[in-house]
Parts: structure tokens; sequence; C-alpha cells
């Protein structure tokens, strides 16, 4: 080993050459633990849940996705998140029979033109009440139009590890060119999200 172009004595080349060599682990350890702190998953309807609640006038209506599929990639570190979920609107499900018909139609989700709803967002820790809490912030599409929806978001930890996302929205349908079937479907609308992710590894 030389050092400076010259050749240096045999204790200084061991000194430098532990020193690198430190230095390589040290960062191969860091680098590790920041990628560990990054919890990616896919989304299905075994860990994702995606519910849709109505107010008509013969009383709630209450359905369900039953297919979604998706991303969720999370920050430790950061408390951020990063969501893709799709959810499949020919599988939603009522009560009734009369009620999933109403849910599918023109009026509403319009499953026969529009059989895909989309919603992108992002995970952002704020201060409420002196407190941390988490928004999701992103852009839903439903009949084939884009508009913001902001979720209000509870994140539930075992130890470290991020376990649930709980995330619930109010929306006005109109905005996304759903018809109120004269004025027996009450707006705004209630949405809520839970995603459970794997029990961490011992």
């Amino acid at each position: 080993m030389t050092r400076y172009g010259k050749p240096c004595p045999p204790s200084l080349c061991r000194q430098t050459a532990s020193l690198v060599m430190m230095g390589a682990l040290s960062l191969g350890v860091t680098t590790t633990a920041a990628h560990a702190e990054i919890q990616h998953l896919a989304l299905t309807p075994a860990n994702t849940t995606v519910l849709l609640h109505a107010t008509s006038v013969i009383g709630a209506m209450d359905g369900q996705f039953g297919k979604v599929s998706g991303t969720l990639d999370y920050d430790l570190s950061r408390q951020t998140c990063h969501v893709e979920l799709n959810m499949d609107a020919t599988t939603v499900h009522m009560d009734t029979i009369l009620e999933r018909k109403a849910a599918k139609s023109g009026g509403m989700l319009g499953t026969d033109r529009w059989p895909t709803a989309r919603y992108v967002g992002d995970c952002r820790p704020h201060i409420v009440n002196g407190g941390v809490a988490s928004r999701m912030v992103g852009q839903l599409t439903l009949r084939g139009q884009t508009h913001p929806m902001t979720f209000d978001t509870r994140m539930d930890f075992t130890g470290n590890t991020l376990s649930v996302l709980d995330s619930t929205a109010t929306f006005d349908g109109r905005k996304w060119g759903m018809s109120t079937m004269l004025h027996t479907v009450r707006q705004p609308m209630r949405t809520e999200t839970r995603i459970t992710l794997p029990a961490p590894r011992n």
C-alpha cells in the first residue's frame, strides 16, 4: 500500500486498512437499517377493506368493495406513507339486491361504464391539539373523474412496526357526477379503508 504515492510504513498501512474496512462496514449497516425502516405491502382483499356508507330516505346503505389491489409504502423514520389503491366497482356488495343495483347504476358508481375506482395518496403527519396526527392527501378517480380527497388517518403500532392503517373521509359524490337519485340518497357519503400489515418477525 502507498500513501500519497509513496510506500507507507507497515503499521500505518494496517491502521489505514482497518479504518477503511470499519468505514465500509458502518456504511453497510447504516444503509441496511435505513432500508429496513421502509415497509412495502401489496394490497389485497386479505389485508385491505374498503367500505362505502351512504344514507337514503329508507335508511343506511353500507357497501364493501369485494376486489381491491395496490401497494402501500411506509417510511417508519419519517412517519409517511404512499398508497396506490384500485377498487373493482363491479364487486361492490350491499345488504340487499335493490341497494346493490342502485349502487352500481349509472346514477351512482356507473360500473358498466367505469368499472374501476382508484385512489393515490400520501400520509402526512401534522399537529392537532399538541399531538401528532396523520392525514392522507391524494386524488380519487371515480366515474372517470379525478378530484382531491383527504382522509383522516389513524396508525396503530406493534412496537415500532406499523400494524394497522385506518383512514376515513366524507365526500360529496355530486363532485364526481353521482346523482342523489331524486334526493333519495343524501350527501355527503363516507368511505373507510383499513389496511392490516403483517406482524413483525421476532
